[in-house]
């Protein structure tokens, strides 16, 4: 009988020990838990801080090229004003007269045909209209029409 007592003596210490063993990583993962948990808190709100300020720099930048961007335009537009100037005070009539007819050559080689130029002007350069098949049909109708009330 002793060596039964003894062998279930050393079962019930085994199983004890076990459970006190158990008890005592539960109770430290429990502990554990809120430690971690304010530690992510704190990392999240770190990392937080971390994009805010890559959204801050990536805004800069974006300022920083809309400015340039402006820039280019406002010196596109000096350019184009210096050759505005350039070409009027040069500007001739003779000038605008040979870019009139080369316009016209340019038109006259192209598919569609329904350009009527019609010379005006004292230097007689040619003003440009495009006649539509739809709009050249109506007036002669309406001229029809006229002249039948008439009659």
């Amino acid at each position: 009988m002793n060596t039964v007592n003894v062998a279930g003596a050393g079962v019930v210490r085994f199983f004890r020990g076990a459970a006190l063993l158990g008890v005592l990583v539960v109770a430290l993962l429990l502990w554990g838990i809120p430690v971690y948990s304010r530690y992510q808190v704190r990392a999240n709100e770190s990392n937080q801080i971390q994009v805010n300020e890559l959204r801050i720099q990536q805004t800069e930048q974006l300022v920083q090229v809309e400015r340039q961007k402006a820039q280019i335009r406002i010196v596109d537009a000096e350019g184009i004003a210096k050759s505005q100037q350039i070409i009027n005070a040069t500007l001739t009539d003779r000038y605008l007269q040979h870019e009139a007819i080369q316009a016209q050559m340019t038109m006259a080689g192209s598919p569609n045909h329904t350009t009527i130029y019609i010379p005006s002007g004292q230097n007689g350069i040619p003003l440009v209209k495009t006649v539509d098949d739809n709009s050249a049909a109506e007036p002669a109708q309406e001229k029809a029409k006229k002249t039948s009330k008439g009659d």
